[in-house]
């Protein structure tokens, strides 16, 4: 009677172990539910990060090319030996967008020079108003010579 008990117990042992690892060979649906929502998580957080990169850039790029028309609009004024009374404000396209100029005049200590701040904001042509200050640049500008 041991004999078979041993026997028995052998083959029923060897029945679980197969089952066990008939079991364990697979992934299970809460395992594979977990496994998703993690890599859902890493998805979007990389999608954020890659949008806060490229509006990033965007900003960038647009800020350098403000400053390159406000650059500009200075080498204009200093070719043209331009004297600004007052404010003045124009619209013009560079760069590949439409920009608003507007300068504006102060009096220093020296009645040769002026103080001209010059801001370049992005003009939407569609709404025909003006967006946003871009950026700002102050110089100082000389009488000619006569």
């Amino acid at each position: 009677m041991k004999a078979r008990y041993s026997k028995h117990s052998s083959s029923s042992c060897s029945v679980a172990k197969q089952r066990f690892i008939h079991r364990c060979s697979g992934f299970t649906l809460l395992e594979v539910m977990v496994a998703l929502a993690i890599f859902a998580t890493a998805a979007i957080a990389f999608t954020k990060v890659a949008m806060q990169y490229t509006q990033a850039t965007s900003n960038a790029i647009l800020r350098t090319k403000a400053q390159f028309v406000a650059l500009n609009e200075v080498a204009v004024m200093e070719i043209n030996q331009e004297w600004l009374q007052g404010t003045q404000s124009k619209q013009i396209t560079q760069q590949g967008e439409t920009w608003q100029i507007d300068k504006s005049a102060q009096s220093t200590i020296s009645p040769n020079v002026q103080r001209i701040e010059v801001q370049v904001s992005l003009f939407n042509a569609e709404s025909g108003k003006v967006e946003s200050g871009i950026t700002n640049l102050v110089f100082f500008n000389y009488k000619a010579k006569v």
